[in-house]
């Protein structure tokens, strides 16, 4: 039965919206704005903790989630859920954390290590299985993010870790009940991914999996995504994206056309329905073209999944 404290664990499309800098406060704010008045289809919003230092190697002052979903429960009475880099804080400051997350009603955050599975996380900062149980013993359900490309079975992208034997660990032994993936522009690792969880595991244990999906609208979109978030977008994809008439339509498209392909793979192997869905990013806060194409892939995405 679904946990009646938890949003997560019944809704089927997440728009996941970024603290903006400091600096862009004001223009990303009215741009998410006119986003919330014009969209209303999807059913939940979540919240990243941007670490610019480690994720885009750059020093810069951002809105901490907390804030800024303070801020969002002002624009729309979807449910909210956090992330947070737990790597990044000691045991007291994610308990001071836990406390803001809660004082907004959140019970279902996102737990995050470091940015690479190399970096050592120093001894006064928490992991995420540590994390896990102090968050769990506060009755707050946890979930985490999945990289589909760390795979050892294909040799184009050869991974030093598996995918799989991490998700196995984090639900089996971290408690872990639903996670997002990292955008998808091609679907052959997540749908390997998920036949290893329907052979390896048993149907009640099958966790909640949000398809990420991000729509591009221009070539910098695209180059940002690739050389510095590590997404994996086949050449055939980006040649189609660089030659089209318009690529915001055409990745809104491809986006949809992606996620048939799973939903139906995913329905054919047995992986429970309502336990598969779809979580949209923006990648630019400052650009309105950007964050309106995400709202409008998130609004088809909740019209898709009400029909079924």
């Amino acid at each position: 039965m679904p946990d009646k404290t938890s949003h997560l664990a019944t809704v089927r499309v997440l728009l996941e919206a970024c603290p903006p800098a400091e600096d862009d406060r004001e223009k990303a704010y009215a741009v998410l704005k006119q986003g919330f008045t014009c969209y209303n289809s999807f059913h939940a919003v979540s919240i990243p903790d941007l670490q610019d230092t480690g994720e885009f190697q750059r020093e810069r002052q951002r809105v901490t989630n907390d804030e800024f979903a303070a801020y969002l429960g002002g624009l729309t009475e979807k449910p909210l859920s956090l992330y947070k880099v737990c790597s990044s804080c000691t045991e007291a400051e994610f308990n001071a954390w836990l406390d803001q997350a809660e004082a907004l009603g959140c019970r279902d955050i996102f737990l995050v290590g470091p940015d690479s599975s190399d970096r050592s996380i120093p001894k006064d900062r928490m992991s995420v299985p540590e994390a896990a149980g102090v968050a769990r013993e506060r009755g707050f359900r946890c979930g985490g993010i999945i990289i589909p490309t760390r795979r050892r079975q294909f040799a184009p992208r050869p991974a030093s870790l598996d995918e799989t034997e991490r998700l196995l660990t984090k639900v089996r032994e971290h408690g872990l009940q639903f996670f997002t993936t990292q955008i998808l522009y091609e679907g052959e690792w997540m749908s390997c991914l998920l036949l290893d969880l329907v052979r390896q595991m048993e149907p009640e244990e099958l966790p909640q999996i949000f398809l990420t999906f991000s729509p591009f609208v221009c070539v910098e979109d695209l180059t940002f995504s690739r050389k510095t978030l590590g997404v994996y977008v086949p050449k055939d994809v980006g040649r189609q994206l660089r030659g089209s008439r318009s690529m915001r339509e055409e990745s809104i498209s491809h986006s949809l056309l992606l996620w048939e392909r799973i939903s139906a793979f995913a329905g054919e192997i047995g992986y429970p329905k309502d336990r598969l869905g779809v979580n949209v990013e923006y990648l630019d806060s400052r650009n309105p073209r950007n964050v309106d194409a995400a709202f409008e892939l998130a609004e088809e995405f909740g019209r898709v999944l009400r029909k079924k």
